[in-house]
């Protein structure tokens, strides 16, 4: 089965990820489940406020499952791509996404239990649009980074018509693609850093940097393959 080959060290990096979340887990269902009151904030708006509450009850899937499921996921992508075998040629970088793809999702589990114990505001300054988006920028910020390293595959990176057909396409496009992700991360952590100022502004401008840019992407990787492109 193709995928990725494991060095002792990159063992150790899963394995400590997989003891993240299990002790991630574990600390959920014993400590934070039982502190929490009965209802407790689930959603929260553009200004950062909390604006939607539920039973706690509700949410152990995102605060225990929801971790586990994803870090399962990054685990066997390379093994069910048929292009996983590429995954070695960056396998740094689909690793190094994949710990702190994990680690967010660690965070964004215990927003809720933190909001309603008091730890983290559930009004005033947005700090949890600060930690979820800002977060999302910088992984964006990361990718840009290293998107023109990334080589063909089925599962991550640019993945359009014209890319998986052509290696070179693939090739441009990511490199292309990289500069652009590097824009929408920034502008996804400004966005949140002055969500309190105009917050309805800023989601606006956030999802125009994020849609305009990936339109942008597939644009040019299209323009590349009709030849207009060169």
């Amino acid at each position: 089965m193709a995928g990725l080959n494991y060095t002792t060290r990159d063992k150790a990096l899963w394995i400590a990820l997989l003891a993240l979340c299990l002790a991630s887990a574990a600390a959920y269902v014993l400590w934070a489940l039982p502190a929490m009151p009965e209802t407790v904030p689930t959603h929260w708006g553009a200004d950062g406020a909390a604006d939607g509450w539920g039973d706690k009850g509700s949410t152990l899937f995102m605060g225990v499952a929801m971790p586990l499921l994803m870090l399962a996921l990054l685990f066997a992508v390379p093994h069910l791509d048929p292009r996983g075998g590429s995954f070695n040629h960056f396998k740094g970088i689909y690793q190094g996404f994949s710990a702190a793809f994990t680690v967010f999702m660690v965070v964004a589990a215990w927003i809720t239990p933190l909001s309603a114990l008091g730890a983290l505001p559930t009004t005033g300054v947005p700090i949890v649009n600060i930690i979820v988006f800002g977060f999302m920028g910088l992984l964006l910020v990361g990718l840009g980074i290293v998107m023109p390293r990334i080589e063909p595959n089925y599962t991550f990176g640019v993945r359009l018509p014209w890319t998986l057909a052509d290696p070179e396409n693939w090739r441009r496009t990511h490199r292309f693609a990289g500069p652009v992700f590097v824009v929408m991360g920034v502008a996804t952590v400004a966005s949140a850093l002055f969500s309190s100022t105009a917050p309805e502004l800023m989601l606006v401008a956030m999802l125009v940097a994020l849609l305009g840019g990936v339109a942008l992407v597939a644009l040019y990787s299209f323009l590349l393959w009709k030849g207009v492109v060169r």
